[in-house]
């Protein structure tokens, strides 16, 4: 009896799914496509493991014949920067005026998944909205990540797959939105547009670098504070670690990774690295030493807005050359120090806010930064605020202290001398000096 209702149902069962395919014909490949469609849906990058041995970039980020110059890992010169910078610049060349650069195209440098998108309102000294930019994160693999920054602008249907601005949230405020996205994009496929941006590439298969600090670069650095009201998931996804920044160029494929690196240069093309590492690493802390990225305050993480860095390095163009990029950060450099007409007082006060530069030496005077030692105090002589700009009418005067549990910093510009043998010894500080910690 039970097998005789068994083929009854079944025959009823297929009776009516006979019915649903003479009423809708469709139906059945309707229903087949869609199950192809989700047997055959790609799997988000992130859980695709990475290739070992094989370029995991297939092409570069923007058409050659637009980029003048790419300046390379750990500049520390950009005006305002807090740390030294995990990504690399690619200058356009000339556009239709002496003072524009070139626009060009930012493409996807292999399949990828867009996982975070970001829109940042940069404001005029007036506040009003001066200009915006755009950053994408890729994510390629599961441990490879490039970030495209500073875009002019952003493929529109990229904004609409993500689910429109409204799909974005207030990173402490209207002037930062974000996103987290999964977006599938294709190798070759146009992002946006700008007239030159950066590339940072994060390669988590790699050791983080060694820094005195780690956890100053490791922490998220929009979780704090009390105006970051963001789903976790976005401030997740929009978080980096620049321990594990690498040269972009390195993971090109060698047919095109040469010509490449023959443009790393200076932003205008007039100065091209030297060195065999000519890509740099993205950070330069040397434990121990002055080398490196302080800051302004002893705990909090350094990548947040409430804290200032200066960061003294190696210029990335020619490592014979050192750079102190403090920024208007030291109270001790003032205006009254460069070397201009005191006329020019806009231009006096611009130079002394900006990066400074000096040819290193031996010894005590003009030592490369990890040279440095705690316990003794260094003088710097020959500076310039960049690298043509005028002349610094002082000295600076920088150690660290022996005897602190944590690394800390006094430096101070002395206008009492034009030379370091100018100064009595032993060199002293005044009272002056601008405190810095690791």
């Amino acid at each position: 009896m039970s097998e005789h209702f068994t083929r009854l149902a079944a025959g009823v069962c297929a009776a009516a799914l006979l019915g649903v395919v003479i009423a809708n014909p469709d139906a059945g490949r309707e229903a087949g496509r869609r199950a192809a469609a989700l047997k055959s849906a790609p799997e988000p990058a992130a859980a695709r493991v990475c290739e070992k041995g094989a370029p995991i970039l297939k092409e570069a980020f923007a058409p050659i014949e637009d980029i003048l110059s790419v300046s390379p890992l750990g500049g520390v010169t950009a005006p305002g920067e807090q740390l030294p910078a995990p990504a690399i610049r690619l200058n356009t060349r000339k556009g239709e005026s002496v003072f524009e650069r070139r626009v060009t195209t930012a493409r996807a440098p292999a399949r990828a998944d867009i996982v975070a998108i970001e829109r940042l309102t940069v404001r005029d000294a007036q506040g009003g909205a001066a200009r915006e930019t755009w950053s994408l994160k890729l994510q390629l693999c599961d441990s490879l990540i490039v970030k495209y920054d500073d875009l002019d602008e952003i493929d529109e249907s990229i904004v609409r797959r993500a689910g429109g601005l409204a799909s974005f949230a207030e990173i402490g405020g209207p002037d930062h939105l974000a996103a987290s996205a999964l977006i599938r994009v294709r190798q070759g496929e146009t992002l946006g547009r700008a007239d030159g941006f950066d590339v940072a590439l994060e390669d988590r298969n790699e050791a983080a670098a060694a820094l005195e600090r780690p956890e100053r670069y490791r922490v998220n650095p929009y979780a704090e504070g009390a105006a970051i009201s963001a789903p976790p998931a976005i401030l997740k996804a929009i978080a980096d670690d620049p321990s594990r920044s690498q040269c972009p160029l390195d993971y090109l494929p060698d047919a095109i990774a040469g010509e490449w690196k023959s443009k790393l240069g200076d932003a205008w093309g007039m100065r091209r690295v030297k060195g065999e590492n000519a890509c740099r690493t993205a950070l330069v802390d040397v434990a121990g030493t002055a080398q490196g990225a302080w800051f302004t305050d002893a705990s909090h993480n350094g990548r947040t807005t409430k804290v200032s860095a200066i960061a003294l390095a190696p210029d990335a163009i020619d490592p014979d050359r050192l750079i102190f990029a403090l920024h208007g950060r030291v109270k001790s450099l003032t205006a009254d120090m460069v070397g201009l007409n005191p006329m020019l007082e806009e231009a006096r006060e611009e130079a002394a806010r900006d990066f400074l530069t000096f040819e290193q030496a031996d010894g005590r005077i003009n030592a490369p930064f990890d040279h440095v030692r705690r316990g003794e105090v260094y003088c710097y002589e020959g500076l310039r605020a960049n690298f043509v700009g005028p002349r610094i009418n002082a000295v600076i005067l920088l150690s660290i202290d022996a005897g602190a549990t944590a690394p800390l910093m006094r430096v101070e510009a002395r206008a009492d001398a034009m030379r370091c043998i100018d100064l009595a010894e032993p060199w002293a500080f005044t009272g002056a000096e601008t405190t810095f910690y690791r």
